[in-house]
């Protein structure tokens, strides 16, 4: 009797410790991918999101952020998952939704972060 209580006693001291451990880690952040960074939205080098990032941006602003080198064949991620990105190029201008991604042919310009949840 006095092994099954220890045996109990030792399962449920290993529980606890897990469950602590569980408890104390720190939150991962599953939306970030493909080396951006959440709360990022990247600029990709290619219509590839596994092609080098040539930008990052994260500030939510109520104008358009242009790019000091204009790219084109580029692809943009979105990390955010509240917030919609607009994207300008030389085909028009693009909404991508929260944790999404778009790619194109036409040279991106500027981009802008915005607290909308939706396109």
């Amino acid at each position: 009797m006095k092994a099954i209580s220890r045996r109990l006693l030792a399962t449920t001291a290993a529980a606890s410790a897990m469950t602590l451990a569980l408890a104390l880690a720190p939150a991962a952040h599953a939306d970030s991918a493909y080396g951006c960074v959440y709360p990022q939205v990247c600029i990709y080098d290619d219509t590839s999101i596994t092609s080098p990032i040539v930008g990052r941006f994260e500030q939510v602003t109520s104008g358009w952020q242009y790019l000091n080198n204009p790219q084109s064949y580029y692809a943009v991620y979105n990390t955010r998952n509240d917030d919609v990105v607009y994207v300008k190029d030389s085909w028009g201008v693009h909404c991508i939704g929260p944790s999404n991604s778009m790619s194109s042919s036409g040279r991106i310009t500027a981009l802008r972060i915005d607290s909308r949840p939706s396109c």
